[in-house]
């Protein structure tokens, strides 16, 4: 018995560790403010390379989330475990949700500093959870320690080409969780899990076509969440804590003084802090959750003298899904 719960723990810990190794390379990953000073330095003018570049670090930090949201595996706290003769247990779900987008306004030509601009983006996204490991049980009515389960989405975001954008974005995320209780009678649900998600370029404006400014970010995102849930009374509630590390190749491009277009390209990085909940309700082998939450807002440029803008100034979000557990 002491052998098979060392396996356990080796096998979790390594699972999560493997995960934990996609974690972008941020080494030359730079600030808005960075980019914005070469933009200058090639000839942009002041202002709109800050708005770009703050524009650029808010795309990469709202798509990143519409790829997971907040719970890794919607409506559940708990992991799956594996089934009566010692099977994996697979879940499958379809979740759709939007995100309140909020950037400088890039295209905005007017004397002064630029308006702000903000608008809901929608994604949609199909899941797979299998349930690898039981974990072990301490005492009666605990259980579900270092219990294992690993999962997968693709999903497709579609930001509205009525605000400038060129096109929609596909995602693919892989990760892993790990249990710290399984839901009992007295106990909730607690896990913790690490995931990784590679979007498509989110493209925004075209001065190929006479617009002010072009931003294009391929932006990708490795996320930790802590999740605790319970049953209440036939309704299930969650609640959790994340942390998004969202980098991106990034490409700028602004029109100077004289028309001719500033080009800069770079990574950037961009870290917040994601709160969310949600509820749940159960239809034998069917589960419908709603989930809403917080992202965080990113420090601000210092010096800003561009749009009205406030970078600071969180996200709110919410998904609706359904998933089948047989």
């Amino acid at each position: 018995m002491i052998r098979a719960r060392g396996s356990v723990r080796r096998l979790a810990v390594s699972t999560l560790l493997g995960a934990a190794a996609f974690v972008p390379a941020s080494a030359d990953a730079q600030s808005p403010g960075q980019l914005t000073s070469r933009c200058v330095e090639r000839g942009g003018d002041l202002d709109r390379c800050t708005d770009v570049a703050v524009a650029a670090r808010a795309l990469t930090g709202q798509t990143s989330l519409l790829a997971g949201w907040g719970s890794d595996v919607p409506g559940s706290a708990s992991t799956l475990g594996r089934k009566i003769g010692n099977r994996p247990r697979f879940s499958s779900s379809f979740r759709a949700g939007v995100v309140s987008v909020g950037l400088p306004d890039v295209f905005d030509q007017g004397t002064g500093r630029a308006t702000d601009v903000s608008f809901v983006v929608p994604s949609m996204q199909l899941g797979l959870t299998a349930g690898l490991l039981d974990g072990f049980s301490p005492m009666p009515t605990v259980g579900g320690m270092l219990s294992l389960d690993v999962f997968g989405s693709v999903g497709i975001t579609m930001p509205p080409s009525s605000e400038g954008f060129r096109g929609n974005s596909t995602a693919v995320a892989i990760g892993a969780r790990v249990g710290v209780l399984r839901e009992s009678f007295t106990l909730p649900g607690v896990s913790a899990s690490v995931s990784h998600r590679l979007l498509g370029a989110v493209r925004l404006g075209d001065t190929g076509l006479g617009d002010p400014a072009r931003i294009e970010v391929d932006p990708g995102v490795t996320s930790i969440r802590a999740t605790i849930g319970k049953d209440l009374f036939g309704v299930g509630v969650l609640a959790g804590v994340g942390w998004d590390h969202a980098s991106a190749e990034t490409m700028l491009e602004v029109q100077d003084t004289g028309a001719d277009v500033v080009r800069v390209e770079g990574p950037l990085d961009a870290r917040r802090t994601i709160y969310f909940g949600g509820a749940s309700f159960n239809l034998l082998l069917l589960q419908l959750s709603v989930e809403g939450g917080w992202a965080g807002g990113y420090p601000g440029v210092p010096g800003d003298l561009g749009s009205t803008f406030d970078p600071e100034t969180g996200s709110p979000f919410g998904s609706l899904a359904l998933r089948f557990t047989p």
